[in-house]
Order: C-alpha cells, then structure tokens, then sequence
C-alpha cells in the first residue's frame, strides 16, 4: 500500500498537472470526410472536405471546460491506468446539453479497449503540458521521397502537437504523409501511447521503402559447420535471410534491394610470371605478398518484391555451386595452353577478405542518391553479411576513407556475424603492418552497426557456459575467467609511465605478458631494449601490480584523453563465477523492442577511473626529447593541441581489444551522427535494441517505479505483460518482486523484455490491467536505488565514471557481460540521417584548430501578394505560428532565411537546436564587426567538423523589401584527404555468366572544398540570371523519355505468344505524322497553356497526305466550326512586300471563325500562337503553298519584318516545331518576357517520311546518317570524374569559344523553368528546372530531365506522375499514343561501381560466307548495320535524332524496360575507349580478338518502379522473355540470325534496284 505522504505526494502533482477535477464526457467517433450532424441529437454540422485517409480532427462542445489548442486526458479503464492525451482542434459552437468530444475513428482500431463502447469517459484538463513531452517520436514512411530538409519542415508542424500510435500525419493535402511508429518519453524503458511534441522532441524518421545493398560475404568460413551441425551458408539463407524477409514482409516493406555476394580469392603464385599474360596485369598484391582477386556477384539488381521469401530459393542454389564456379572460373574462360598455366586459387577467410572494399563500392552508389532520384524509396542501408566474428584485417589510409565516407554520407551500415561473439571488444579492425615485428595496431569502427545472429530455432537458455574461444587451459590460471579479470586484464600503472620513456616502448610494454611479480624496476629494464623483437603471444591474463607513477585525484572527467580502469585492490564480492542463465523469453520484436538498463552494479561499482594527465597541457604522455621517433602503431585517438606537436611526428597510443573497458574515446562529431534515432532510457544512457546485458534487481525496481508514476503514458491494453520478474504473465495473481538480489540468478535482459507487448494484429483488453496497481503496491517496499541503476556500495570511497567508448552514440559504457544480438528495427524500417545534433567544439578548439570566413546574402522579398497567399502555410500543426510576431517583414525574411537551412540539411548538415554560449558570442561579436545588427533568427548547423551559422541581420537603411542573411563558416584549419584508391575487382550483374573485369577509383570527397556560397547564391535567386544550376552544385535529377506505343506489338501479345519478341514492323506513314501532331498535344499540356476561347479543345491538323506529302484534297475541317468558305491569299503578294496584303493577311489571322488558334496563359501576350500549327494553317489557307517547307518561308518573312515575334525573344528566326510567337500590336509592341518558361522543340525531317529500317544502307554498307545526325561538339573536353553518364551540358546560354560565324549554332538541348507548385499549396517557391531535347523526330526518343534544388520531392513527384498519367490520355486517338518512363542518368555504369551491362555476343561465323565477297573494311561495317536492323526489329528507339560525334549512341525499349548499347566503331565512338567496365568478348584461337565478333551492351532499367508499372511497361516476366529471345537470336537459335539475314538482304536488293530504276529514269 501507498503511505500518506506518497498519496498527498501524488495528489500534490495531479493538481499541477490538470486543472479541475475529471469530469464525465460522451466521446463520439468519426471519420475524415464524414458528415458528424448525426452523431447526437444535439450536434451541429461539420463537414471535412480534405481527403478520406487523413486523421480528422479533434472536436469539441461548449459544455466542456475545453478550448482549441487544449490538452485532455481520456482515462480508456474506471482505475485511471490506461490514458490518452489529446488535443483540441476545434471548437463547436451552438447550445449542447451533454458535454462531447468528438475524435477519430481510427483510435477505435488502434486501440481496441472494451471501454470504447461506452458513451460516457472521464476526461480531465492538461495545464502542465510539459508533462506529457516526448524525448523521441519515430514516424514510418511508404513509397515516398523526404530530403532531409522536407523533413525539417514536416517536423517543424508538428511542434506544439499531439501524437498517437498511428496516427496519420500529413503535409501539403497528403503530398506528404507518415504514419506514428513509436513515441518514447526520456529515460523510460517503455514504449507510451501517445504524447505532446515540443521543440525538444527529437522525430526521426523510419522509412518501408528503403534502397537496401545486402553484400553476403562467401568467405571460406561459409562452408565450415557451426556448434549445431549447419554450414553457415545455410544459416545466411534459411536462417537470418529467411528471418529478415518474413520480418519484411509481416512490416509490407517495399524495399529496393540489390543484393551481391563478394570474395577475395588468394593465388598460390610466387610471382606473376606464375600467370598467364592476359591476367597479369589485373592480379592484385596485398601487404604480405599475397597475390590475390576480388570478385563479385550480383544476384539482384535493384529490385523490389512485396515478398522475398521465394527468392531464397534461387540465392541458395547460386550459394551452392558459388565456390566451385569462383575458383574454377579462369580455367573455364582461357584457353587450354593458359588454363594449364594458372595457379590454383583459395578463398580467403573472412577477416582477410575484400570488406573495405565492398563498404566503398557501396558508399560510392549511396553518395550519388541526387542523380536518378527515385520520388518513392527513401533512407540507405547498407549490409554486410559475414562468416566470422567481425574482425578484419585492413589497411589504415582505406579504413579512415572509408569511415569518413560513410558518416558523411549519412549512410546506415549494418553487420551482421554469423560466427560466435569473442569475448573482446568488437568490430575490430586489425591494420595490416609491412614490418612483422611492429606492434599490432587495432581499431574499434564506432560507425557500424553490429549484430550477431543466432537461428530462431536455437535454445535461447544454456545449461552449460560455450566459450566464445578456444583457451589452452593449461596456460590459464585459477580463477582467470572471472568477470573482474577479463575487464581489468591490464592494470592502471602501466598506462601511468613516466614522461622519458617513449611512446613505442611503453606500447610495447602494455602488451607484452607480464607476471604477477613484475617490478617497476625490471619494467624500467625492458624499456632499453632492443626495438626489435619477435612476433609474440598475448594470453588473457592478470596485469603488473606497480605503484602508481601519478598521484590520483579527485578531478572532472575531461574531453578528451584516457580513463584508466584501476583494479587495485578492490574485489568484486558480488559477482559469482557462475554458469550465466539465458533468459528463455528473448525475442527480436522489432516492433515492440526498447533497449537495456545500465552496466551491473557489481562491476560499476568496483571500477575506478582516472585522468590521466593534467587537462591544460592537451598533449598526452608528449616527451620533446623523443618526439622525433617515427610511430610504427596505430593513430592515436586524441586531439593534439600545441603548433610543435602538428608539426612533428607525435606519439601514438594503442588500442587494446582485450580490454576495452579501459579505454576512452574522445567525443568527436562522427560518433554522434546517429544518436538522436534511439529513446533515452534509464541512466541517461540510449537504448540499443540490440545490446543483452546483465541487470540487477535493483534496476528492475527503478523501471517498476517508473512504469507506475508514469500511468498515464503508459500504452493502453498492453502495459500488463512485463517480463523478467516485474509482472507475471499468469494474469490472475498478484506479482511479488524480491528484495533480495542475492539469492537468485542473474539474467540477460532483452530490450524486449521491457516492452509492453500486444498480439499480432490488435491490441486486446483484459482484466490484467487491473494487476498494475497491485504491483506497485508491493513495489513500494523495494530498496530505494541510485539515479543510475546501481545499487551504492558502502565501501567506495571516491565517485565512479565510466568508460564512454562504445555503440554508434557514443556514450554507452561497455561489459564483458554484453551480449549482442540482432537489430531488427533497424535492418527492418531503416532510419534517415536524424536533422537534430548535438556536438560543438569548445572554444578553445574553435579557436586553435579552426579558420573562419564569412559572406553576405542580399536578396529582395517575395512579393506581398504571394507571402498573402502563402501565409496560411506558414502554421503549424495546430494552427498556432513558430513564432508569434507582427512583423510580416520579418516573416517573409524567414522564408529566405529557411530555404537556405533547407538546403544544408537536405545536403547532409545536421542542426544544433541549442547553440552553445561561446560559438553565439563569437556568432555575434563577428556580426557587429561587419557593421550589422543581429536578430534572434540564427542557426548553427554541422557536417563532420565543418560547422555554419546562419543569421538574419539587419544594416543601417535597409530597405523593407530585402532580406541580409550573414553566413559564417568554421573549417579545419589542417585537412588530410586519405589517398585515392584505384580499385580493380571481378564484376558479375544479374543474367550473366562472365566476371568481366572492373576498375573504380575509391575516393573521398572534400567537403570542405564545396561551394556553399555559390549554392545560397543560386538558393536565393531561384537559379535566375547569372546563377544558374552547374555541375559544381550537388542538385537533384531525374531523366524521362517520351516513348511511343505500338498498337500491335503488345506486351500481351508477346506473354501469350501470338506476337515474336522480333516482329515489330516498319512505322506506316499515317502513324509518322500522326506522332508528330500527337506530340504537339504533348508539349501544349506540358507547358499548361490553354486555347482560346477558354474551354475550347479545337486543335490543327497537318492538311498534307502522309504518302505523296501533297495537300489534301479534302481539308480536315476544324472542330465545331460551321461549314464556310475557306479564305484566302497567296504566298507572292505576301513575299512582294505588298503592305495591303499584309494587312489583310494579318486580319485573316486573328479572324474568329477561321483565324489561327490562340493560347494563353497568365503571361503569355494577346494572339499568342504554336509555330507548327500557324504553317499547318498557312497551307489551308493559301493557294501556292504546297508543302511545311514554302510555309516557313512566309512566316520567316512576316518574323524578319517583325510583324510576328518570338514569346520569349531568345529566338532570331522562325523556328519549325512547337514555338510561340505572337501577332505583334500596338499594346504588345514593347513586349518583353524575361522568364524562360516554356519547353519549346524543333521537329528535325518530319516534312517528309523517313523509314527507321535503313535497308538501303545495309545493301550499299553505308550506315545510316539520317537518324541521328552527327555533328561536332564544340565543347569537346574530358569529363570530370563526377560526370552523369551521358549527360549533355550545353544550354541556350552557353556560347561555344571556337565556331563558324556563318553556320550557326546548333544547341541539342535546351532549359526552361519548371513550375512545380502549380496549385500553391507549398509554404514557400517551388521552382526546378528542365533540360530538354532541342529537336524531335518519331523515330527516337524525346528525352526531359528535370533537375532541382528547392523543391519539395512529393509535391514534384506528385506532378510528374500527372505528367505520365495525362500523357496517355490527352491524345484521344486510337491509332498512336505515348507513355512516359523514367530511364538511368547514366545506363550502361560507367560511374557505377555495383551496375554492369550484360554483355551479348552475336554468333558471327554463321555469317562468314555472306561476307566473303566483301573487303574486311565493309566486312565490319556491313555487321554493324545489321545490328542495328536487329534492335529496330525488336523494338528499341534510338536515343536521340542529333547527337554529338563523341557522345553515345544506344537504343531504349518501347516498353521503357531495356536499354542497349551497340559495340561498334561505327554507331559508338567509344568503341576504342570502352567505360571502365570491360565485357568478356570473343576472342580467336590465339587470344587475339576476332573482327567480327560484335555484340552489345544490355542493361535494365532500374528507375522503372511499381508506380511506373503499366500495361505498356510490362513486368518482370516480359523483360525475361525478351532477353532469353534476343539471346538466342543472336546465337543463330533455328537459324533465326541467318534467315534475317537472308530477309534484309532480299529487301537491300529490292531498295537498290528501286534506287538506280529511280536514277535511270531522272536521267
């Protein structure tokens, strides 16, 4: 029972927290969208007209004592136990009898509680909001695309709001949406079901649709048996795979998944000679001489399933013969003579296998995220699955580029092991040394993620302790094993070495065996001798005891620097050595997991620490007289300070794994990226789902305690099945906990086992609910514990600290006792880079070891008129502003203010919410230097050790419209980029049977070297004028092509079989032309303009017949229009000059009946007309105007005579093709578009009819040079190493240095600006840019890529799936249609380190005798035309109609799936300069490659998502039949190769002899 005082306590608290006492209140449900007037006789009408699937908000009556903005408790039981905080949304006025709430229904489901049906509940007032505050809020999104700066401003609407398990969160008219995953209040072990959010509250966000990389390591260990008889292959697959995709799919994860297996592959050679000729050259060589390849297989390519679980079928299968195809590759694929000669080949083990590599290979696929920007996967995960027991031996310059790349790239990296956890610290990476009498060099990568796997089918509880290791127990003495030995294995004096001994030599002393009997006398003899020693054996064993070489104090812990265990006298009575019992009921519930209570007691109490060395030196254990000894060891962790120390070599200490809880890491920006993704849980220390430690009955006092004061949060209908002794799961007896900690066994607690647990589907309600009051009745007897969870000894004479080294936070202390199992929520709903911080260097660092700069930004308001119309987005959640002020000046500085925060974040920066006093005091005194004012608007912001501030400022006479924002940066004044890393390694993509060879340069990006103030300048422009995206800014891209669809070579067709993969037919004239109009349409719903008069959809077709190209007899008569006589002129009159006639023409023109259709828009000048159609038109009208090309003549005469002129002015001819120009007249004379907004195309030989099967060519040898038109590139230069593939760069305003002044300029692509928002919904200026092709014929693809920097990803994402839905459904024809897809940036991997193209190889000997009668020259050149004859019969389009000479060529599908690249030297310039990726091809007898083995390049389209997926797409089946097709068409399947052969040669034959009939007769 409680006492008095603790009543009086509580009642006391209640009153703070609520106002008045509960009162009873009807409670009604409802949905979104769903009429409430008759829910009870006394409502009034409310009516939502958002959508259906959004949280309806909270309403109330009158004659509740509730207002808007107001907290509520509703108590769900009669005991009060089960409560759900609320918020009030709206208040409904109108007389009521009965006080009513009204909430929405989906609480009904999330919480099935019997109570909800009830009408009456008790509800009380929240006063004391802070109460209810939430440390974390984890929210899930789906098939959506956040950048971290998008999820800043979600967050920021959030702030001053309620949440609920599940609730749905919107932004934008659920553009954006998420659903609440999990809410945790600070220092809880449990989850709670609902809470208030506050500008303290961190939100991070999960993501269901993730892009996954899964690297499965088949090092040798993989087909060793584990300690349960099964090969660890089979426990990848059957055990932790299976296990992960029935997590996927119970979760419906839609993740993007590429899934690869990796090995190193050693050689028994003793020099490369040993090698053929053809492979030496490719043969790596590591530290010890090891000759060696790495290799790589691809099983899955960036592929998305709702379910896995079949696919692990087809990943053992490949596991099984993985080791046999590897090691007998080379023999297989050289010729017999070089078969014999090559070494044989071992895989190595784990720890010697290519991991860093593949950890690269994968940060150089993630750091690219900004190109080929899905608009549906959100989050990077990368995973490493492993045989061993996460040691890896590495080489120190990778090892540091490695982890720099992945912390800033804010890439999640996950290991899981396989084997058994060591007893030392892990993951541990061993540095190779080159001297093997040097010192071993270790270090612990905080920036993993580790997880060990054990099968579900295991026996989670042991009778019988397993060891970890092997131990010679005739070299371990008595009592070695127990738990004080192992975390104090070294003693403290060593550490404590007097400054004249060197740093080396007192390494080595550290690790060097010692007897129990050493002196500081004979150590001090050791230290002189010789450096060079033998390689030595470490034994786990008990250190020196030695006097203490620095007096301890009683001091602070510092920054930086060692603690040191001191095991000096002390025993550790508590802890027994005693078999550890396992407790039965872990379970990996990702959805339900916390984390674990602290370290044990026992052993935090009976550990001391030290400083080491006195604080204000900076420098640890530096000697000047030995400071010019070179180090052989490891780096040291610890920041130097003094100018002498940078300069000359310093000394290094070493990590020792054997006992980690003696070393302290210093707390440096990289070790707390991730750590605002976990809940604080008890000691004040982040909860890692993951980590099993052992905890002591006086922690599970604490959390009983905690779970009963903090009722009211607790998760309704689950708070009852609390394991390990704190709740029994027998729901019908009271729980009794014991006192005594002594008398029972110690267990591991599973962060599960904190947890509230529920049932599968729904939570349920049971009278065990009534159990909670009870227990913590008993509870109350318990021995009152410390604030951190350890029981006070009475025999510590000094406070304890403990070692800050270990997890991905940084602040979780390490025990041996610690067992480490799986994260599932993590390899399950990865995290996003958290947008919250918490690092900053002092300002004694800030001072010594960085430089800073500074700059200005001046950029004028947005118009009043769009902050109006903007301003209502400017609330948050609950309708209450960010910060309440008057001055709209100030607000709409902010709008600039935050796009420029935006921009950091979505970049990488993380945002530290509190700026520390020292960095706002020199923020400020720096501002006032410059001669400005500060405001309260200002950001500090970080990236690795690159820090900005942000502020507002305010000068003398500054102008109401404008808006000075001071940026200032703080650098590292010393950068140290490690080495790049030219990478050669094996590669195998998904449907091929090669390892073709690949080489990639491994390298860190300097990030101190980007651009910020190019980037603000173009942020705060709007990418205007002369700041414009370039290729120096990091900015979104995504690449679509506009596809035609063929009416009779269908997908359907081709699944059932009615139809050949290889049967497309030659394009008909009628549907040539009809493209062309078709594509008019397309660009007029592209550009949003709309016809006059408004409303109408009258369009102009092409008056000429598609065969003779004559004017039709019967002119298509014009929609809706009467049946009149057509008037009118003649070209002649016109082009005489006669004035009259011009006149009268121009009147024609704007005549209302048959005058020129006009669009518009809301800047577009009156008589505004589309260039294609006025010249269609002028043929209808005009008596001598036979044909397109007379027709432009006459409008290029009225354009010269400025008669007519272009919308934008940017042209200085009449264009033929979609252009607008506009009747000039008296109003628009002076007319002057500055924006470029239009996407304006020319039509490049569509006068006439073109065939796309070039037979002619093919008789004659001649390629075809119609389609594309090659021209020279007057920018040629090589591209930079960051280069997207085939990405053109030129643009209207970029002049070439050398060209003719005769000939002008052909531009291939052009830009115009894309509005994003056209509804306004957004808070801010939408705005992105789109890179075009500047000309377009029906034979090739029309290519649009829109590129961005400030756009928010759902609301762009949003309007070009309207794009691609209106696409196919604009054109109103039957006959012809388009469909819009996504293609790759860069398709065939150039700059992709995990893609390949697949190669295929054309069966050329049967053709042999069909070439006979040519030269060898024509010999080729007749082979390469004819592939290009194959694609066009299969289906592919040529990627463009003009092309640069020394850009690619290559073809996509109709279908948008395929894409293929012809090896050629005549449709590829590349041929002699290949992507860094080279395929197998064939070679002769004598290894010499053959002339005529040709064959191309095949690759999927992985943009081509489920959103994208149609019936002119296909699927995956689709996309297999027409690879196994075209495979075996090349391979001469039934003869198919050479009967086509036979067919197009007939056809060249007719085409020729039809050519010189032609001929003949013209002569």
């Amino acid at each position: 029972m409680k006492t008095n005082s603790e009543i009086n306590s509580s009642m006391t608290s209640d009153e703070f927290i609520f106002d008045g006492a509960p009162f009873r209140c009807r409670l009604s449900f409802y949905g979104r969208g769903q009429s409430i007037s008759n829910l009870s006789t006394n409502s009034y009408s409310y009516r939502m007209d958002s959508c259906l699937d959004a949280t309806a908000p909270t309403l109330v009556n009158s004659r509740t004592n509730l207002h808007k903005g107001d907290l509520f408790v509703i108590s769900l039981n009669d005991e009060g136990t089960q409560k759900l905080v609320m918020q009030v949304d709206e208040e409904r006025v109108g007389p009521a009898v009965d006080p009513e709430i009204l909430i929405d229904e989906s609480i009904k489901r999330t919480f099935s509680v019997i109570s909800f049906m009830r009408h009456y509940h008790s509800v009380q007032k929240v006063v004391a909001k802070e109460k209810f505050a939430l440390y974390l809020v984890e929210l899930q999104v789906k098939e959506q695309y956040l950048s971290r700066g998008d999820m800043w401003r979600f967050t920021r609407k959030l702030i001053n709001t309620t949440v609920y398990l599940k609730k749905a969160l919107e932004m934008y008219s659920m553009r954006c949406s998420a659903t609440v995953y999990g809410l945790w209040v600070d220092a809880a072990p449990y989850r709670v079901s609902s809470g208030y959010i506050t500008k303290d509250t961190k939100i991070v966000f999960r993501s269901l649709s993730a892009c996954c990389t899964i690297f499965l390591q088949m090092s040798k260990e993989m087909w060793d048996f584990d300690h349960h008889g099964d090969t660890y292959y089979e426990k990848a697959v059957d055990g932790f795979l299976f296990d992960l995709f029935t997590r996927w799919k119970s979760m419906s994860c839609q993740h993007d998944v590429t899934m690869t297996l990796f090995s190193r592959v050693f050689y028994d050679a003793k020099s490369l000679e040993d090698f053929p000729k053809s492979l030496q050259q490719n043969i790596n060589r590591d530290h010890r001489g090891r000759f060696y390849e790495d290799f790589y297989r691809v099983i899955y390519q960036n592929e998305r399933y709702d379910d896995w679980l079949p696919r692990l079928a087809k990943i053992k299968q490949v596991l099984v013969n993985y080791k046999e195809d590897l090691l007998t590759y080379h023999k297989k694929q050289s010729p017999k003579s070089e078969a014999e000669k090559m070494p044989n080949g071992t895989i190595s083990c784990a720890a010697d296998g290519n991991f860093l590599e593949t950890l690269n290979l994968s940060s150089s696929v993630f750091e690219r995220h900004f190109i080929d920007r899905p608009f549906d996967r959100l989050g990077q995960m990368s995973l490493v699955i492993t045989p061993g027991a996460g040691v890896f031996e590495v080489e120190r310059e990778l090892a540091n580029m490695t982890k720099q790349r992945v912390l800033d790239n804010g890439i999640g990296s996950d290991l899981v092991c396989l084997g058994e956890q060591p007893l030392f610290a892990v993951p541990l990476f061993k540095f190779s040394k080159e001297n093997p009498n040097a010192a071993d060099d270790y270090q612990i990568p905080h920036w993993m993620n580790l997880s060990y796997y054990h099968n579900s089918t295991t026996p989670s509880s042991f009778q019988h302790f397993i060891p970890r290791l092997q131990f010679a127990t005739s070299r371990i003495k008595s009592g070695m094993l127990e738990v004080k030995y192992v975390m104090n294995s070294i003693a403290e004096e060593p550490f404590m070495k007097p400054l004249h001994v060197s740093m080396e030599e007192y390494d080595a002393q550290v690790f060097r065996t010692q007897s129990k009997t050493s002196t500081k006398d004979n150590y001090t003899e050791r230290t002189v001798k010789n450096e060079s020693r033998l390689p030595r054996r470490r034994y786990i064993t008990e250190g020196p005891r030695f006097q203490a070489a620095i007096e301890e104090e009683e001091c602070e812990p510092e920054s930086n620097g060692l603690v040191i265990v001191n095991g000096k006298n002390h025993s550790m009575s508590v802890v027994h050595d005693e078999y550890r019992y396992f407790n039965a009921n872990i379970k990996d519930d990702m959805i339900l997991s916390t984390s674990h209570a602290g370290a044990p007691s026992s052993i935090i109490n009976n550990i001391q620490f030290h400083q080491p060395y006195n604080q204000s030196a900076q420098l640890l254990f530096y000697n000047p007289l030995s400071s010019s000894r070179a180090a052989q060891s490891a780096e040291t962790y610890f920041l130097v300070s003094n100018l002498f120390a940078r300069l000359q070599a310093r000394p290094k200490a070493l990590t020792n794994p054997f006992a980690p809880a003696s070393i302290r890491i210093p707390m440096v920006p990289g070790r707390r990226r991730w750590a605002h993704t976990f809940p604080m849980g008890p000691n004040n220390l982040p909860w890692h789902f993951h980590h099993l430690r052992q905890t002591e009955g006086a922690t599970k006092e604490e959390l009983t305690v905690g779970l009963t004061t903090s009722a009211h949060l607790v998760l309704p209908g689950t708070s009852k099945r609390i394991l390990n002794g704190l709740i029994s799961k027998r729901t019908r007896h009271h729980a009794k906990l014991h006192t005594d900690s002594s008398s029972r066994n110690k267990r591991i607690l599973s962060p599960s086992n904190y947890e509230l647990k529920r049932e599968a589907s729904e939570r349920k309600d049971s009278v065990t609910d009534d159990m909670r009051l009870s227990f913590s009745s008993s509870s109350s007897n318990s021995k009152k514990s410390n604030p951190d969870g350890a029981t006070k000894s009475s025999s510590s004479k000094r406070e304890k600290k403990e070692a800050i080294i270990w997890g991905p936070t940084g602040v979780e202390p390490w025990s041996a006792s610690m067992i480490t199992g799986i994260d599932w929520k993590s390899l399950t709903i990865p995290a996003s880079l958290p947008t919250t911080f918490d690092v900053a260097p002092s300002a004694e660092e800030l001072n010594r070891d960085y430089i800073h700069n500074a700059y200005t930004l001046i950029r004028a308001l947005p118009s009043q008129h769009e902050y109006d119309r903007k301003k209502k987005y400017l609330l948050n959640g609950n309708n209450n502003q960010d910060k309440a002020t008057s001055d709209d000046t100030m607000e709409r500085r902010r709008i600039t203010f935050d796009e420029l925060i935006d921009q950091r974040l979505s970049q990488g920066f993380q945002m530290i919410v509190e700026i520390p006093g020292h960095i706002r005091t020199k923020m400020i005194d720096t501002i006032r230097r410059a001669g400005f004012q500060e405001t309260e608007y200002n950001r500090l912001l970080s990236i690795g050790r690159i820090y900005h501030t942000l502020s507002i400022v305010i000068e003398d006479a500054q102008s109401q419209d404008t808006v000075v924002v001071y940026v200032q940066q703080h650098k590292p004044q010393h950068i140290l980029l490690p080495k790049s890393v030219d990478y050669k390694y094996r590669f195998q993509c998904p449907d091929s049977s090669d390892y073709d060879l690949a080489q990639y340069q491994l390298q860190l990006d300097n990030i101190e070297s980007f651009p910020w103030n190019s980037v603000d300048n173009i942020v705060v422009n709007h990418g205007t004028g002369d700041h414009k995206l370039s290729d120096l800014v990091k900015y979104w891209h995504t690449r679509l092509v506009l596809m035609p669809v063929s009416r009779d070579y269908t997908i359907k067709n081709i699944e059932s079989g009615q139809t050949k993969c290889d049967s497309r037919e030659e394009m008909s004239h009628e549907d040539f032309f009809l493209y062309v109009e078709h594509f008019v349409r397309f660009l007029f719903m592209l550009n949003k303009l709309i016809r006059l008069p408004i409303g109408s959809n009258e369009c102009i077709h092409r008056p000429l017949d598609p065969i003779t190209g004559k004017k039709r007899t019967e002119t298509v008569k014009r929609q809706g229009k009467t049946t009149k006589p057509i008037q009118t002129f003649q070209l002649k009159t016109i082009l005489s000059g006669d004035v009259v006639e011009i006149k009268n023409l121009l009147n024609l023109f704007r005549d209302e009946h048959q005058g020129l259709l006009y669009v518009k828009d809301a800047v577009l000048p009156e008589y505004t007309f589309i260039a294609i159609e006025a010249i269609w038109w002028s043929i209808e009208h005009s008596t001598d105007i036979p044909n397109e090309e007379t027709a432009l003549s006459l409008f290029e005469f009225l354009f010269s005579n400025k008669y007519i002129q272009h919308c934008t002015n940017t042209e200085k001819t009449f264009r033929f093709g979609f252009f607008l120009y506009y009747i000039v007249t008296e109003t628009t004379d002076n007319f002057r578009l500055d924006s470029n907004d239009y996407a304006e195309v020319e039509f490049h030989q569509t006068q006439s009819f073109i065939p796309s099967m070039d037979y002619l060519g093919f008789g004659e040898c001649k390629p075809m040079r119609l389609l594309p038109k090659l021209i020279d590139n007057p920018q040629s230069k090589p591209r930079p190493a960051r280069s997207t593939g085939d990405v053109i760069n030129l643009s209207s305003q970029i002049n070439p240095s050398k060209t003719d002044p005769e000939e002008p300029l052909i531009v291939l692509k052009r830009d115009c600006n894309v509005d994003v928002d056209p509804k306004h919904i957004s808070d801010r200026r939408e705005w992105a840019t789109a890179h075009y092709h500047s000309f377009y014929n029906p034979h090739c693809l029309f290519e649009l890529e829109i590129r961005w920097l400030v756009a928010t990803s759902c609301i762009l994402g949003d309007l070009i799936m309207q794009w691609s839905q209106r696409t196919g459904t604009i054109l109103g024809s039957n006959q012809v249609a388009f469909h819009l897809v996504p293609i790759p940036c860069d398709p065939f991997a150039e700059f992709d380190a995990l893609r390949g193209p697949i190669y295929i190889k054309i069966d050329s000997s049967c053709l042999t005798d069909k070439l006979v009668h040519l030269p060898k020259d024509k010999q080729i050149l007749r082979i390469n035309i004819f592939q290009e004859l194959i694609l066009k019969r299969y289906g592919f389009i040529l990627n463009a109609c003009i092309s640069y000479k020394d850009e690619k060529i290559y073809y996509v599908h109709i279908s948008g799936g395929m894409l293929v690249y012809i090896i050629s030297d005549v449709y590829n310039v590349h041929y002699n300069n290949r992507p860094t990726r080279v395929a197998s091809i064939g070679t002769t007898v004598d290894s010499q490659l053959s002339p005529l083995d040709c064959g191309f390049y095949w690759c999927w389209n992985f943009c081509l998502g489920k959103k994208w997926r149609s019936t002119q797409t296909g699927e995956e089946k689709y996309q297999d039949i027409m690879l196994a097709d075209f495979r075996a068409f090349c391979a001469n399947d039934r003869d198919r190769l050479v009967n086509f052969w036979n067919e197009s040669n007939n056809l060249a034959n007719q085409k020729m002899t039809e050519k010189q009939r032609n001929t003949d007769t013209n002569n």
